[in-house]
Protein backbone atom coordinates (compact mmCIF):
# COMPACT_ATOMS: atom_id res chain seq x y z
CA UNK A 1 0.00 0.00 0.00
CA UNK A 2 2.62 2.41 0.98
CA UNK A 3 5.33 1.23 -2.31
CA UNK A 4 1.63 2.17 -4.63
CA UNK A 5 0.99 5.64 -3.49
CA UNK A 6 5.03 6.10 -3.75
CA UNK A 7 4.25 5.32 -7.22
CA UNK A 8 1.17 7.62 -7.76
CA UNK A 9 3.16 10.36 -6.71
CA UNK A 10 6.08 10.08 -8.71
CA UNK A 11 4.29 9.14 -11.48
CA UNK A 12 2.43 12.74 -10.94
CA UNK A 13 5.53 14.82 -10.55
CA UNK A 14 6.92 13.02 -14.01
CA UNK A 15 3.21 14.55 -15.62
CA UNK A 16 4.05 17.77 -14.58
CA UNK A 17 7.53 17.94 -15.71
CA UNK A 18 6.80 16.55 -19.60
CA UNK A 19 3.63 19.26 -19.27
CA UNK A 20 6.43 22.01 -18.53
CA UNK A 21 8.95 20.43 -20.53
CA UNK A 22 6.28 20.37 -23.41
CA UNK A 23 5.41 24.14 -22.66
CA UNK A 24 9.04 25.52 -23.06
CA UNK A 25 9.67 23.58 -26.52
CA UNK A 26 6.24 25.14 -27.55
CA UNK A 27 7.65 28.24 -26.56
CA UNK A 28 10.89 27.69 -28.17
CA UNK A 29 8.99 26.58 -31.37
CA UNK A 30 6.77 29.95 -31.41
CA UNK A 31 9.89 32.21 -30.61
CA UNK A 32 11.74 30.35 -33.37
CA UNK A 33 8.77 30.87 -36.04
CA UNK A 34 8.47 34.14 -34.78
CA UNK A 35 11.97 35.18 -35.32
CA UNK A 36 12.17 33.51 -38.70
CA UNK A 37 9.34 35.24 -39.94
CA UNK A 38 10.48 38.52 -38.40
CA UNK A 39 13.55 37.50 -40.37
CA UNK A 40 12.12 36.78 -43.43
CA UNK A 41 9.90 39.84 -43.31
CA UNK A 42 13.47 42.13 -43.00
CA UNK A 43 15.03 40.31 -45.60
CA UNK A 44 12.00 41.06 -48.12
CA UNK A 45 12.11 44.36 -46.82
CA UNK A 46 15.88 44.77 -47.01
CA UNK A 47 15.56 43.17 -50.73
CA UNK A 48 12.50 46.20 -51.46
CA UNK A 49 14.41 48.34 -50.17
CA UNK A 50 17.63 47.25 -52.68
CA UNK A 51 15.26 47.13 -55.64
CA UNK A 52 14.22 50.51 -55.22
CA UNK A 53 17.65 51.92 -54.60
CA UNK A 54 18.93 50.24 -57.84
CA UNK A 55 15.80 50.99 -59.71
CA UNK A 56 16.40 54.75 -58.88
CA UNK A 57 19.97 54.60 -60.16
CA UNK A 58 18.86 53.28 -63.01
CA UNK A 59 16.55 56.07 -63.86
CA UNK A 60 19.26 58.27 -62.86
CA UNK A 61 21.74 56.86 -65.10
CA UNK A 62 19.21 56.61 -67.84
CA UNK A 63 17.89 59.95 -68.25
CA UNK A 64 21.93 60.81 -68.12
CA UNK A 65 22.47 58.96 -71.00
CA UNK A 66 19.91 60.63 -72.96
CA UNK A 67 20.98 64.37 -71.90
CA UNK A 68 23.93 63.44 -74.42
CA UNK A 69 23.99 66.14 -76.66
CA UNK A 70 24.78 64.05 -79.89
CA UNK A 71 21.39 62.02 -78.89
CA UNK A 72 18.38 62.99 -81.47
CA UNK A 73 14.94 63.41 -80.33
CA UNK A 74 12.70 61.31 -78.86
CA UNK A 75 15.46 59.85 -76.93
CA UNK A 76 17.45 62.99 -76.46
CA UNK A 77 16.61 64.71 -73.15
CA UNK A 78 16.85 68.43 -73.58
CA UNK A 79 17.65 69.74 -70.23
CA UNK A 80 15.73 73.30 -69.02
CA UNK A 81 17.32 76.43 -69.55
CA UNK A 82 15.52 78.05 -66.79
CA UNK A 83 16.27 78.42 -63.18
CA UNK A 84 13.81 76.26 -61.11
CA UNK A 85 10.82 79.11 -60.12
CA UNK A 86 10.45 80.28 -63.58
CA UNK A 87 8.76 79.59 -66.62
CA UNK A 88 9.73 75.80 -68.20
CA UNK A 89 12.48 75.47 -65.36
CA UNK A 90 11.71 71.92 -63.95
CA UNK A 91 11.28 68.66 -65.90
CA UNK A 92 10.24 65.21 -65.09
CA UNK A 93 10.66 62.38 -66.88
CA UNK A 94 8.03 60.01 -66.36
CA UNK A 95 7.55 56.16 -65.53
CA UNK A 96 4.62 54.28 -64.49
CA UNK A 97 4.01 50.95 -64.47
CA UNK A 98 0.52 50.43 -66.17
CA UNK A 99 -2.55 53.13 -67.24
CA UNK A 100 -3.68 52.70 -63.45
CA UNK A 101 -0.25 54.08 -62.45
CA UNK A 102 -1.04 57.58 -62.40
CA UNK A 103 1.90 60.12 -61.53
CA UNK A 104 1.98 62.97 -60.89
CA UNK A 105 4.84 64.28 -59.19
CA UNK A 106 4.31 68.33 -59.33
CA UNK A 107 0.59 67.43 -57.46
CA UNK A 108 0.64 68.03 -53.96
CA UNK A 109 -0.58 65.22 -51.91
CA UNK A 110 -0.60 62.57 -54.76
CA UNK A 111 0.90 59.37 -54.50
CA UNK A 112 4.34 60.06 -55.76
CA UNK A 113 4.52 63.95 -55.00
CA UNK A 114 7.98 65.52 -54.88
CA UNK A 115 8.23 67.27 -51.78
CA UNK A 116 12.07 67.22 -52.08
CA UNK A 117 11.82 69.93 -54.56
CA UNK A 118 10.13 72.56 -52.51
CA UNK A 119 12.67 72.00 -49.57
CA UNK A 120 15.17 72.76 -51.72
CA UNK A 121 13.39 75.82 -52.90
CA UNK A 122 12.75 76.99 -49.63
CA UNK A 123 16.56 77.05 -48.60
CA UNK A 124 16.66 79.28 -51.89
CA UNK A 125 14.49 81.33 -50.27
CA UNK A 126 12.20 80.86 -53.61
CA UNK A 127 8.81 79.71 -53.92
CA UNK A 128 7.95 76.03 -54.50
CA UNK A 129 7.40 76.32 -58.24
CA UNK A 130 3.82 74.29 -58.55
CA UNK A 131 2.45 75.97 -61.42
CA UNK A 132 1.73 74.26 -64.47
CA UNK A 133 3.59 76.97 -66.20
CA UNK A 134 6.99 75.77 -64.68
CA UNK A 135 6.37 72.15 -65.38
CA UNK A 136 7.62 70.18 -68.58
CA UNK A 137 6.74 66.88 -68.25
CA UNK A 138 8.09 63.36 -70.91
CA UNK A 139 7.56 59.71 -71.19
CA UNK A 140 10.50 57.31 -70.67
CA UNK A 141 12.29 56.42 -73.93
CA UNK A 142 15.09 54.24 -72.61
CA UNK A 143 15.83 50.08 -72.92
CA UNK A 144 13.06 47.55 -73.67
CA UNK A 145 12.99 46.40 -69.85
CA UNK A 146 11.79 50.03 -68.97
CA UNK A 147 8.85 49.57 -71.18
CA UNK A 148 7.43 46.02 -70.27
CA UNK A 149 5.63 44.61 -67.47
CA UNK A 150 8.35 43.84 -65.54
CA UNK A 151 9.58 47.83 -65.71
CA UNK A 152 12.14 49.14 -62.92
CA UNK A 153 9.42 50.90 -60.24
CA UNK A 154 10.95 54.07 -60.48
CA UNK A 155 8.42 57.04 -60.85
CA UNK A 156 9.91 59.88 -62.33
CA UNK A 157 13.35 61.50 -62.52
CA UNK A 158 13.33 65.62 -62.04
CA UNK A 159 16.16 67.67 -64.21
CA UNK A 160 16.58 70.90 -62.82
CA UNK A 161 19.63 73.26 -63.05
CA UNK A 162 21.17 73.57 -59.57
CA UNK A 163 21.30 76.36 -57.57
CA UNK A 164 23.70 77.77 -55.40
CA UNK A 165 21.50 76.57 -52.15
CA UNK A 166 19.89 73.74 -53.15
CA UNK A 167 23.18 71.57 -51.78
CA UNK A 168 26.68 71.50 -51.25
CA UNK A 169 29.10 73.12 -51.76
CA UNK A 170 27.78 76.62 -50.95
CA UNK A 171 29.22 80.18 -51.73
CA UNK A 172 28.34 83.47 -49.80
CA UNK A 173 25.58 81.92 -48.17
CA UNK A 174 25.48 84.33 -44.79
CA UNK A 175 23.02 86.56 -44.81
CA UNK A 176 24.87 89.02 -46.67
CA UNK A 177 25.03 86.98 -49.71
CA UNK A 178 21.72 85.43 -49.69
CA UNK A 179 21.35 87.31 -53.09
CA UNK A 180 23.39 84.74 -54.56
CA UNK A 181 20.97 81.76 -52.92
CA UNK A 182 18.87 81.29 -56.31
CA UNK A 183 21.75 81.95 -58.80
CA UNK A 184 22.43 79.07 -61.09
CA UNK A 185 25.93 77.15 -60.65
CA UNK A 186 28.58 76.42 -62.93
CA UNK A 187 31.45 74.05 -64.04
CA UNK A 188 34.57 74.51 -65.85
CA UNK A 189 35.36 71.08 -66.07
CA UNK A 190 37.57 71.25 -62.60
CA UNK A 191 35.18 73.14 -59.68
CA UNK A 192 32.04 74.19 -59.19
CA UNK A 193 31.14 78.38 -58.80
CA UNK A 194 27.70 80.41 -58.50
CA UNK A 195 27.27 82.48 -61.65
CA UNK A 196 27.85 85.86 -59.36
CA UNK A 197 31.31 84.89 -58.80
CA UNK A 198 32.35 84.22 -62.35
CA UNK A 199 33.36 87.02 -65.32
CA UNK A 200 29.91 85.25 -67.03
CA UNK A 201 26.22 86.32 -67.13
CA UNK A 202 24.93 82.75 -67.76
CA UNK A 203 26.96 79.47 -67.72
CA UNK A 204 25.21 77.75 -71.09
CA UNK A 205 27.39 75.28 -72.77
CA UNK A 206 28.46 77.31 -76.18
CA UNK A 207 31.40 78.46 -77.76
CA UNK A 208 30.17 82.02 -77.89
CA UNK A 209 29.62 82.24 -74.46
CA UNK A 210 30.72 85.21 -72.54
CA UNK A 211 33.77 83.96 -72.01
CA UNK A 212 33.46 80.19 -73.43
CA UNK A 213 34.59 77.47 -70.64
CA UNK A 214 31.74 77.01 -68.53
CA UNK A 215 28.45 74.41 -68.16
CA UNK A 216 25.35 74.64 -66.18
CA UNK A 217 25.41 71.94 -63.54
CA UNK A 218 22.25 69.80 -63.75
CA UNK A 219 20.32 68.20 -60.48
CA UNK A 220 18.93 64.70 -61.32
CA UNK A 221 16.34 63.71 -58.78
CA UNK A 222 14.84 60.23 -58.96
CA UNK A 223 11.91 58.29 -56.92
CA UNK A 224 11.41 55.02 -56.92
CA UNK A 225 8.75 53.11 -55.08
CA UNK A 226 8.37 49.25 -55.34
CA UNK A 227 5.13 46.99 -55.38
CA UNK A 228 5.36 46.70 -51.52
CA UNK A 229 5.61 50.51 -50.60
CA UNK A 230 9.69 50.78 -50.46
CA UNK A 231 11.10 53.87 -51.62
CA UNK A 232 14.52 55.35 -52.37
CA UNK A 233 15.23 58.88 -53.50
CA UNK A 234 18.48 59.80 -55.07
CA UNK A 235 20.05 62.87 -56.78
CA UNK A 236 23.15 63.20 -58.74
CA UNK A 237 24.98 66.15 -59.98
CA UNK A 238 25.63 65.97 -63.84
CA UNK A 239 27.17 68.92 -66.09
CA UNK A 240 28.78 68.75 -69.69
CA UNK A 241 32.46 69.27 -69.94
CA UNK A 242 32.86 72.77 -71.31
CA UNK A 243 35.96 73.65 -73.90
CA UNK A 244 38.64 74.35 -71.92
CA UNK A 245 39.98 77.94 -72.84
CA UNK A 246 42.43 80.11 -71.12
CA UNK A 247 42.38 83.33 -70.45
CA UNK A 248 45.36 84.26 -72.84
CA UNK A 249 47.25 82.78 -75.58
CA UNK A 250 49.51 82.51 -72.55
CA UNK A 251 48.18 82.14 -69.20
CA UNK A 252 50.80 82.08 -66.18
CA UNK A 253 50.55 81.14 -62.61
CA UNK A 254 54.49 82.94 -62.25
CA UNK A 255 56.50 85.69 -63.09
CA UNK A 256 56.68 86.27 -67.14
CA UNK A 257 60.36 87.47 -68.45
CA UNK A 258 60.26 88.29 -71.67
CA UNK A 259 63.08 88.38 -74.19
CA UNK A 260 64.09 87.57 -77.81
CA UNK A 261 62.01 87.78 -80.90
CA UNK A 262 58.56 87.18 -79.54
CA UNK A 263 55.16 87.33 -80.76
CA UNK A 264 52.13 86.80 -78.41
CA UNK A 265 48.44 87.36 -80.24
CA UNK A 266 45.52 87.03 -77.81
CA UNK A 267 43.19 87.68 -81.04
CA UNK A 268 41.56 84.41 -81.71
CA UNK A 269 43.28 82.46 -84.96
CA UNK A 270 39.98 80.34 -85.16
CA UNK A 271 38.04 83.31 -86.04
CA UNK A 272 39.83 86.15 -86.49
CA UNK A 273 41.99 86.85 -89.75
CA UNK A 274 44.95 89.50 -88.79
CA UNK A 275 46.85 91.81 -90.69
CA UNK A 276 50.19 93.80 -90.46
CA UNK A 277 50.33 97.53 -91.67
CA UNK A 278 53.10 100.51 -91.04
CA UNK A 279 51.17 103.21 -89.77
CA UNK A 280 53.21 106.24 -88.57
CA UNK A 281 56.53 104.29 -88.65
CA UNK A 282 54.78 101.82 -86.13
CA UNK A 283 53.46 98.18 -87.18
CA UNK A 284 49.75 97.86 -86.40
CA UNK A 285 47.84 94.62 -86.46
CA UNK A 286 44.49 94.69 -87.32
CA UNK A 287 42.18 91.94 -86.95
CA UNK A 288 38.87 91.29 -88.55
CA UNK A 289 36.24 88.83 -88.76
CA UNK A 290 36.76 85.55 -91.10
CA UNK A 291 34.35 84.19 -93.61
CA UNK A 292 30.98 83.35 -91.95
CA UNK A 293 32.84 83.93 -88.09
CA UNK A 294 32.73 86.63 -85.60
CA UNK A 295 36.46 88.01 -84.49
CA UNK A 296 36.40 87.09 -80.89
CA UNK A 297 39.09 89.49 -79.42
CA UNK A 298 38.22 88.74 -75.27
CA UNK A 299 41.56 86.81 -74.92
CA UNK A 300 45.02 88.32 -73.83
CA UNK A 301 48.18 88.16 -75.24
CA UNK A 302 49.12 86.99 -71.29
CA UNK A 303 46.91 86.54 -68.39
CA UNK A 304 49.31 86.21 -65.33
CA UNK A 305 48.62 85.82 -61.80
CA UNK A 306 52.43 87.21 -61.24
CA UNK A 307 53.93 90.03 -63.16
CA UNK A 308 54.70 90.71 -66.64
CA UNK A 309 57.64 92.47 -67.99
CA UNK A 310 57.53 95.34 -70.06
CA UNK A 311 57.93 94.48 -73.51
CA UNK A 312 60.67 95.79 -75.59
CA UNK A 313 60.75 96.98 -79.25
CA UNK A 314 61.72 93.28 -80.52
CA UNK A 315 58.92 91.67 -78.29
CA UNK A 316 54.98 92.10 -79.43
CA UNK A 317 52.09 91.36 -77.33
CA UNK A 318 48.88 92.30 -78.99
CA UNK A 319 45.46 91.56 -77.97
CA UNK A 320 41.55 92.51 -78.71
CA UNK A 321 41.40 93.84 -75.17
CA UNK A 322 42.07 97.28 -73.97
CA UNK A 323 45.36 95.98 -72.31
CA UNK A 324 47.24 93.01 -74.33
CA UNK A 325 49.12 91.93 -70.98
CA UNK A 326 47.17 91.63 -67.31
CA UNK A 327 49.00 91.19 -63.73
CA UNK A 328 48.48 89.87 -60.57
CA UNK A 329 45.32 88.73 -61.34
CA UNK A 330 43.18 85.65 -59.89
CA UNK A 331 44.49 82.58 -60.74
CA UNK A 332 41.58 80.62 -61.93
CA UNK A 333 43.22 76.97 -62.37
CA UNK A 334 43.17 74.35 -59.99
CA UNK A 335 46.82 72.61 -61.45
CA UNK A 336 47.03 69.55 -59.68
CA UNK A 337 43.04 68.71 -61.06
CA UNK A 338 43.66 69.81 -64.70
CA UNK A 339 46.86 67.73 -65.07
CA UNK A 340 44.93 64.77 -62.81
CA UNK A 341 41.75 65.50 -65.22
CA UNK A 342 44.08 64.82 -69.04
CA UNK A 343 46.67 62.37 -67.10
CA UNK A 344 44.02 59.87 -66.04
CA UNK A 345 41.63 59.74 -69.26
CA UNK A 346 41.29 57.08 -71.62
CA UNK A 347 43.21 57.30 -74.10
CA UNK A 348 46.45 59.58 -72.61
CA UNK A 349 49.35 58.43 -73.87
CA UNK A 350 52.09 58.35 -71.19
CA UNK A 351 56.09 59.54 -72.18
CA UNK A 352 57.20 56.80 -69.94
CA UNK A 353 55.18 53.92 -72.30
CA UNK A 354 55.34 52.79 -76.09
CA UNK A 355 55.89 54.11 -78.02
CA UNK A 356 57.88 56.50 -77.03
CA UNK A 357 59.36 54.96 -73.27
CA UNK A 358 61.52 57.56 -71.96
CA UNK A 359 63.32 57.40 -68.58
CA UNK A 360 61.77 59.71 -66.18
CA UNK A 361 63.41 58.66 -63.10
CA UNK A 362 63.46 60.96 -60.22
CA UNK A 363 60.98 63.95 -61.64
CA UNK A 364 63.34 64.37 -64.81
CA UNK A 365 63.00 63.06 -68.57
CA UNK A 366 66.14 64.54 -69.90
CA UNK A 367 66.52 66.14 -73.28
CA UNK A 368 63.85 64.80 -76.46
CA UNK A 369 64.89 65.77 -79.70
CA UNK A 370 62.76 65.92 -82.88
CA UNK A 371 59.35 64.56 -81.47
CA UNK A 372 55.88 63.65 -82.72
CA UNK A 373 53.43 64.32 -79.81
CA UNK A 374 50.63 63.95 -82.44
CA UNK A 375 50.71 65.01 -85.88
CA UNK A 376 49.70 68.39 -86.77
CA UNK A 377 48.22 70.21 -89.46
CA UNK A 378 50.18 72.39 -91.97
CA UNK A 379 51.30 75.72 -90.47
CA UNK A 380 49.71 78.23 -90.45
CA UNK A 381 46.58 76.49 -90.04
CA UNK A 382 43.95 76.82 -92.84
CA UNK A 383 41.13 77.17 -92.87
CA UNK A 384 41.71 77.24 -88.89
CA UNK A 385 38.19 75.56 -87.71
CA UNK A 386 38.82 72.70 -90.41
CA UNK A 387 43.04 72.97 -90.36
CA UNK A 388 44.42 71.23 -93.70
CA UNK A 389 47.17 68.88 -93.15
CA UNK A 390 48.60 65.65 -93.98
CA UNK A 391 46.67 62.65 -94.58
CA UNK A 392 47.49 61.27 -90.77
CA UNK A 393 46.96 64.47 -89.38
CA UNK A 394 45.79 63.31 -85.30
CA UNK A 395 45.09 64.95 -82.24
CA UNK A 396 46.64 62.94 -79.00
CA UNK A 397 46.94 63.70 -75.30
CA UNK A 398 50.42 62.81 -74.13
CA UNK A 399 51.54 62.73 -70.65
CA UNK A 400 54.86 63.61 -69.77
CA UNK A 401 55.85 62.88 -65.68
CA UNK A 402 58.64 65.24 -64.80
CA UNK A 403 61.09 68.21 -66.47
CA UNK A 404 61.57 67.92 -69.66
CA UNK A 405 63.37 69.34 -72.53
CA UNK A 406 62.00 69.58 -76.09
CA UNK A 407 64.39 70.28 -78.92
CA UNK A 408 65.56 69.34 -82.86
CA UNK A 409 61.78 70.48 -84.32
CA UNK A 410 59.49 68.71 -82.10
CA UNK A 411 55.79 68.66 -83.47
CA UNK A 412 52.33 68.18 -81.29
CA UNK A 413 48.63 68.37 -81.72
CA UNK A 414 46.34 67.96 -79.34
CA UNK A 415 46.95 68.82 -75.60
CA UNK A 416 50.49 68.45 -74.22
CA UNK A 417 50.47 68.17 -70.05
CA UNK A 418 54.26 68.18 -68.22
CA UNK A 419 53.86 67.42 -65.14
CA UNK A 420 57.22 69.25 -64.32
CA UNK A 421 59.06 72.03 -66.16
CA UNK A 422 58.83 72.63 -70.20
CA UNK A 423 62.11 74.20 -71.64
CA UNK A 424 61.69 74.51 -75.41
CA UNK A 425 64.81 75.01 -77.17
CA UNK A 426 64.88 74.82 -80.93
CA UNK A 427 62.07 74.51 -83.50
CA UNK A 428 58.45 73.45 -82.43
CA UNK A 429 55.30 73.61 -83.99
CA UNK A 430 52.64 72.61 -82.02
CA UNK A 431 48.82 72.96 -82.56
CA UNK A 432 46.39 72.70 -79.55
CA UNK A 433 47.09 73.01 -75.71
CA UNK A 434 50.28 73.19 -73.81
CA UNK A 435 49.85 72.55 -70.28
CA UNK A 436 52.68 72.73 -67.16
CA UNK A 437 52.83 72.22 -63.93
CA UNK A 438 55.57 73.96 -63.44
CA UNK A 439 57.30 76.81 -65.63
CA UNK A 440 57.95 76.94 -69.23
CA UNK A 441 61.24 78.61 -70.78
CA UNK A 442 61.56 79.61 -74.38
CA UNK A 443 65.65 79.25 -74.50
CA UNK A 444 66.07 79.57 -78.76
CA UNK A 445 64.11 79.55 -81.50
CA UNK A 446 66.29 76.92 -83.92
CA UNK A 447 66.05 77.79 -87.40
CA UNK A 448 62.71 77.08 -87.64
CA UNK A 449 60.86 78.91 -84.65
CA UNK A 450 58.07 78.27 -82.47
CA UNK A 451 54.67 78.00 -83.56
CA UNK A 452 51.76 77.45 -81.29
CA UNK A 453 48.71 77.83 -82.13
CA UNK A 454 45.83 77.30 -79.07
CA UNK A 455 47.18 78.48 -75.16
CA UNK A 456 49.86 77.95 -72.84
CA UNK A 457 48.67 77.20 -69.58
CA UNK A 458 52.11 77.17 -67.02
CA UNK A 459 52.58 76.69 -63.50
CA UNK A 460 54.63 78.01 -60.96
CA UNK A 461 57.95 77.70 -59.30
CA UNK A 462 59.64 79.51 -56.43
CA UNK A 463 62.36 80.07 -58.17
CA UNK A 464 62.58 80.43 -61.79
CA UNK A 465 60.17 82.32 -63.74
CA UNK A 466 58.18 81.81 -67.10
CA UNK A 467 60.24 82.82 -70.15
CA UNK A 468 58.94 83.54 -73.15
CA UNK A 469 61.59 84.09 -76.13
CA UNK A 470 63.63 82.90 -78.36
CA UNK A 471 61.73 83.31 -81.85
CA UNK A 472 58.42 81.71 -80.34
CA UNK A 473 54.81 82.94 -82.08
CA UNK A 474 51.99 81.88 -79.77
CA UNK A 475 48.83 82.93 -81.23
CA UNK A 476 45.28 81.98 -79.20
CA UNK A 477 43.04 79.59 -81.14
CA UNK A 478 40.11 78.36 -80.06
CA UNK A 479 39.33 76.09 -82.40
CA UNK A 480 42.53 74.22 -81.82
CA UNK A 481 41.82 73.95 -77.94
CA UNK A 482 39.94 70.10 -76.22
CA UNK A 483 36.36 70.33 -76.79
CA UNK A 484 33.45 69.02 -74.69
CA UNK A 485 32.95 65.30 -76.00
CA UNK A 486 29.01 65.00 -77.17
CA UNK A 487 29.15 61.46 -77.78
CA UNK A 488 29.44 61.04 -73.83
CA UNK A 489 26.93 61.57 -71.39
CA UNK A 490 27.68 64.65 -69.04
CA UNK A 491 30.09 64.00 -66.25
CA UNK A 492 28.89 63.07 -62.81
CA UNK A 493 30.28 65.65 -60.06
CA UNK A 494 28.46 64.12 -57.47
CA UNK A 495 25.98 61.68 -55.85
CA UNK A 496 23.25 61.30 -52.70
CA UNK A 497 20.88 59.91 -51.11
CA UNK A 498 17.94 62.38 -49.78
CA UNK A 499 15.64 61.36 -46.67
CA UNK A 500 11.59 61.15 -47.30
Amino acid sequence: MRKSSWKNKNGGVALLACLLALMLLTAIALGLMYLGDAESRTNDNFRSSQQAYFASMAGLQNVRERMTLANVAPHQVVPPVAMPGNTNSVLYVLNPSGIGDVVTPAVAGSNYYDQQLCQEMAAQHTGCPLASSNIITTGENGPPYLNTAAALPYKWVRINRKANASDAPYYNNGSSGNSTLATQVCWNGVSELPVTLLPVTDCTLSAGSDPAGWSPVYELTSLAVTANGSSRLLQMEVAQDPPLVTRGAVDSQDHVDLNGSLIVNGWDFCTCTCTKSRVNGKDVTTCTNRAGLVCDGSHYAIYAAGTVDNPTPSETLIAGTPQPVVQNQPWPWDMEALVARYRDAAGTVNATQAPYSWNCSGGDCGTRAGQSLGVPPNFPPSPPNNPAGPADMSRQVTYVPGNVQLTGGAVGNGVLIIDGNLDIHGGLNFYGLIITRGVISFTGGGSSGVNIYGAVLAGQQSYVDNTLGGSASIYFDYCSLPQGNQNQPPRVLSFREQLL
